[in-house]
């Protein structure tokens, strides 16, 4: 019985996929023949109307192409002004983490995939469970970083954070990256950086594949996945089960995970999109952390998200409302019982009606509200909301100039002004030079307000202001090297701090101070026409708060790719990495090397095999789990993954 219930969702997406698939081949009656001739001149003129429709509109792109002074055909970005854009003409430092390189990683959670970029370290428990992305040395478990998926913000209501093992790898189809505020266009959430995953949309035609596989620590995963693109009509669904021992005692995983996205084309560049997720997992966690254990540690989450897009691009305009809900239910060993409930709207217009000239103008709001059913009793809400300016202009088809601010209003602290302004100065078609002054913020959260007796109601918001300067420069047609040197500088972050008036002893207050400093250096080329590399470092002076943070990183990958064969190679060094401030209590620096091979052994079938940590490295990675003690997490040994793909 328990194994039907296991099976039932597996067994009810496979017969969607059975039953719809056969579907496009049927007659719709049984007086197809007589009604063929009918059917055909009917469909002649359809496909007459939706040629004319193509052309017009390829007419108007290619001349937006010719009269686009940018740089239209290069890697393209969305996260960074809310509009596709060119990373060449971003005033912010961003990457972009493409669906090649994603192929690349033996990953199970999407956060696990950042761990190669520059600028960004990921605090993980290994392959499952968390996965706590920091940009430039700032995250707290996501709570000064934005994560968003097609745009929309995922954060748990109650403390602001970021459930990373919530975003499984089922449904990923490139990951952008913006390190450094972006308030100005994603208002607190955006302290520190952004991170966009975005999701499959099907193009054209049918789609259905199958993953088995299985690896060390007793690992299996199962994902399906099934959708259509068709004329105006398009639809894509994922399910995912994950289950795994774990890499040492007491570390077991099992989750399950459900997306979907449903889009029509309502005609001239209208679309409604709807999107959604649904996650159930549960992670054991090792009493490795704590002097006293407890008899087992667990953590369960439930957690759901969803949106509704109306959606606009034309030739001199792009329109975007996008209405959305985040809800979870978190239970764990320690007594934690909690819901939590997030939504909100983000209305977005850009004008390009000027020549040179890109206006961006928009209005966000969302309500926050959180119950905790163990102690602490009670039930808490809040609201913030604010409207946004962003301008892009080019003067002299040389200089890009680009600035913007934000208002803001919480109910709890009142208003905030948010300014940035950047430039990018062309010196040739293959060089240019970029600056930037932004600040970030955080609003403070409802656990911090509202929650404990060390919360405190007058809390205002965390401020950040960053200083960017960078240099590209692209190297014949196939190399391209970029170079960022950042300096932060944050004040009035929330710590505990002794009370003047007890009790309690300790109480919540703006007093914590954060200064870093740094550069990020990228090189990728490539090499050949089957063989693509890159090759990052990263190095951060986070002065005295060095807890957690690399000093430095360097990252490799080769990725090879001809006819059927795919293989990659990626390695990591880290050094100088403390679990203690004031570089106190260093931690071993290490080297990872992992290796993939993926074969297609026809079109309907292929073959994968993943090695990770293929040297055996002995190293440990600083976590600070919610509601345990932190400290220095064990990783994974060397592991092996096998695996079979199928696309009927």
């Amino acid at each position: 019985m328990k194994l039907r219930e296991k099976l039932r969702p597996a067994i009810l997406i496979l017969l969607v996929i059975l039953i719809t698939v056969p579907l496009k081949s049927l007659p719709a009656s049984d007086n197809y023949e007589k009604n063929k001739d009918q059917k055909n001149t009917v469909e002649k003129a359809q496909k007459s109307e939706q040629k004319k429709a193509k052309t017009e509109k390829a007419g108007e792109t290619e001349k937006l192409l010719e009269n686009e002074i940018f740089h239209p055909r290069e890697e393209i970005i969305v996260t960074a002004t809310m509009t596709p854009k060119a990373i060449k003409d971003c005033t912010v430092a961003a990457t972009v983490v493409t669906q090649q390189e994603l192929k690349a990683l033996d990953v199970t959670n999407a956060m696990n995939a950042l761990m190669f970029v520059p600028g960004v370290f990921v605090m993980r428990t290994g392959d499952f469970g968390r996965a706590d992305v920091e940009i430039r040395g700032l995250g707290q478990r996501g709570q000064r970083l934005g994560v968003m998926v097609d745009g929309r913000p995922e954060k748990m209501g109650i403390f602001g954070c970021v459930v990373t093992q919530t975003f499984p790898f089922d449904n990923v189809e490139r990951i952008e990256v913006v390190r450094g505020p972006a308030s100005v266009l994603y208002g607190s959430d955006a302290l520190g950086g952004m991170v966009n995953i975005i999701t499959h949309t099907p193009q054209k035609g049918w789609e259905t594949e199958a993953i088995g596989s299985y690896g060390s620590f007793d690992t299996r995963r199962f994902t399906l996945r099934h959708g259509a693109g068709l004329e105006r009509f398009g639809y894509y669904f994922t399910f995912d089960d994950s289950r795994s021992d774990g890499h040492i005692a007491n570390s077991s995983y099992s989750g399950r995970s459900f997306t979907g996205k449903v889009y029509s084309d309502l005609g001239h560049s209208w679309r409604l999109t709807l999107n959604g997720k649904y996650y159930d997992g549960k992670k054991y966690e090792p009493l490795i952390t704590y002097t006293t254990p407890p008899p087992e540690l667990w953590n369960d989450y439930k957690r759901g998200g969803f949106d509704l897009t109306l959606s606009h691009q034309a030739a001199s305009k792009d329109f975007s409302l996008k209405i959305y809900t985040d809800l979870g239910h978190h239970v764990f060993s320690d007594g934690w019982n909690s819901r939590d409930h997030v939504c909100g709207g983000v209305l977005r217009y850009t004008l390009t009606n000027w020549k040179y000239n890109e206006l961006t103008l928009g209005a966000d709001f969302r309500y926050l509200q959180g119950k905790s059913y163990n102690f602490p009793v009670g039930q808490w809400d809040k609201n913030e909301g604010g409207i946004f300016v962003q301008n892009q202009y080019v003067l002299k088809k040389r200089l890009i100039l680009n600035g913007g601010f934000r208002v803001n209003r919480d109910s709890s602290y009142g208003w905030e002004f948010v300014p940035s302004a950047g430039a990018i100065f062309l010196l040739n078609e293959t060089t240019s030079f970029r600056g930037l002054i932004s600040k970030g913020f955080r609003s403070p959260q409802l656990s911090e307000l509202y929650l404990y007796p060390t919360s405190n109601p007058d809390l205002h918001p965390e401020r950040l202001w960053n200083y960017e300067l960078g240099f590209s420069k692209q190297f014949g047609t196939r190399v391209n090297f970029d170079l960022t040197l950042f300096l932060m500088n944050g004040k009035d972050l929330i710590q505990l701090a002794a009370n003047p008036t007890p009790p309690p002893q300790f109480k919540l207050t703006n007093i914590g101070h954060y200064k870093a400093k740094g550069f990020e250096a990228s090189l990728r080329g490539q090499i050949s026409p089957y063989l693509m590399a890159s090759a990052y470092v990263t190095y951060l002076d986070p002065g005295e708060e060095t807890i957690g943070k690399a000093k430095q990183k360097y990252d490799f990958s080769l990725i090879f790719k001809k006819g059927r064969i795919f293989s990659s190679l990626t390695a990591q060094y880290v050094t100088d990495y403390y679990a203690g401030n004031n570089h106190t209590n260093p931690l071993p620096s290490f080297f990872l090397l992992n290796a993939k091979v993926d074969l297609d052994l026809s079109r309907y079938f292929g073959v994968f095999l993943a090695l990770n940590n293929i040297l055996d490295v002995d190293y440990k990675i600083y976590v600070n789990l919610p509601g345990q003690a932190a400290g220095a997490y064990p990783m994974p040994g060397r592991s092996i993954n096998i695996g079979l793909r199928i696309k009927p």
